[in-house]
């Protein structure tokens, strides 16, 4: 087991293109890490630095107490999950597990623990003697997890393992991995772009946008104070909800203004922003779809707001709506308490209203795009 550290990484490519910009990151032995980002981030390639398979342009990284920045792949004590599998289609599982221990001119009784061991963990003893074109894809990602497991690695690194399954398949395997984290009790470091993965399996995430490190923290961290619009917009689905308002400063206290309403901030947020100097300033106000209350009735305070789409969700709604300036927002609508009137009136182009308590609200400045009160 090990930890691993990342001090002022950064990758050059041919014609001084940057891929990876200054990360700096310390994982911490047993730990469950997730990458995450859209394509093109740099999740993958910083991945790659730490598995020795690109070269490091700048800066260190450690395993444990050692520094690896000119240690060979095969030597660094790690084990790595591509997205393709990568399995030897002309030998069996038992044959693909197997592979690197006999490099490594292990006991033969050994190999065999370790990949009867492996399998059974993974489920997949009864496969042992079948070749990788005879699996589905999913029996196909569990050998190549289980020939990273036989290695008993310092360090796991997933690149994207589960990015070739179906959506089912996947909300399984995902299940699966958090499962073998609790028997494989090792250092991991995940990448996906996927940000429901990020969020149910990593301890902590690292939200990455092109080659920069965005914010560090607990899932539940970055999804209750998102640093910047981008973490905010990323994290969360459907996405967050963006509305052009206005922040106003009255004495100690503030209020956010928009589409003719306005809502005092609570305590905490006041004090908040008086102790970064915040003024009176036009922002973008954040707003997560769950966070939005629906009204059938006008009410103080309401917006009033044109159903665009109503998709049905099965437990809930997802309503598409437009305010009268033209803003789009997402409601999320639990189905469970909802009258058949009720869901009468959810029908294209009829008006309703929302309204959001102070405390869900995000405040970003339009410039800077940074957090008001967490960034």
């Amino acid at each position: 087991m090990a930890s691993v550290t990342l001090e002022h990484v950064k990758k050059v490519y041919d014609k001084n293109v940057v891929a990876v910009h200054d990360f700096n990151l310390q994982i911490k032995d047993k730990e469950f890490v997730v990458f995450v980002g859209p394509s093109g981030c740099g999740k993958s390639t910083t991945l790659r630095m730490v598995a020795g398979l690109e070269d490091i342009s700048d800066g260190i990284l450690k395993i444990g107490d050692r520094v690896v920045n000119d240690v060979e792949p095969k030597d660094r004590d790690i084990a790595m999950v591509f997205q393709n599998y990568a399995l030897y289609p002309h030998i069996s599982v038992y044959e693909n597990m197997a592979f690197s221990l006999r490099l490594r001119k292990m006991d033969k009784e050994e190999i065999h623990r370790r990949v009867c061991q492996a399998a059974e963990i993974l489920g997949i003893t009864e496969y042992l003697g079948r070749k990788p074109k005879a699996l589905s894809g999913g029996q196909r990602q569990r050998v190549a997890i289980g020939r990273a497991i036989v290695r008993d690695p310092a360090v796991f690194l997933m690149d994207e393992p589960l990015s070739n399954l179906d959506a089912k398949l996947r909300n399984q395997m995902r299940a699966e991995i958090i499962l073998l984290r609790k028997r494989v009790d090792t250092t991991f470091i995940y990448v996906t772009h996927d940000q429901t993965e990020a969020m149910t399996l990593g301890d902590r995430i690292v939200v990455m946008k092109d080659g920069y490190i965005q914010q560090v923290g607990t899932p539940q961290e970055v999804f209750d104070t998102p640093v910047n619009l981008f973490v905010a917009g990323f994290i969360g689905s459907p996405q967050m909800n963006f509305l052009k308002a206005k922040l106003i400063q009255s004495g100690n206290g503030y209020s956010v203004e928009l589409l003719g309403t306005t809502i005092p901030l609570n305590p905490d947020q006041n004090q908040a922003l008086a102790a970064k100097g915040v003024k009176t300033q036009e922002i973008i106000l954040g707003v997560r779809p769950e966070h939005t209350t629906v009204l059938f009735d006008n009410k103080e305070n309401a917006i009033e707001c044109t159903i665009n789409v109503n998709e049905m969700m099965g437990s809930e709604l997802h309503l598409h709506l437009s305010s009268q300036n033209k803003d789009k927002i997402i409601v999320r609508l639990p189905t469970v308490d909802l009258s058949k009137e009720q869901r009468a009136q959810l029908s294209y182009g009829n008006k309703m209203y929302i309204t959001f308590p102070a405390k869900v609200m995000h405040l970003f400045d339009p410039t800077s795009e940074k957090n008001l009160i967490y960034g």
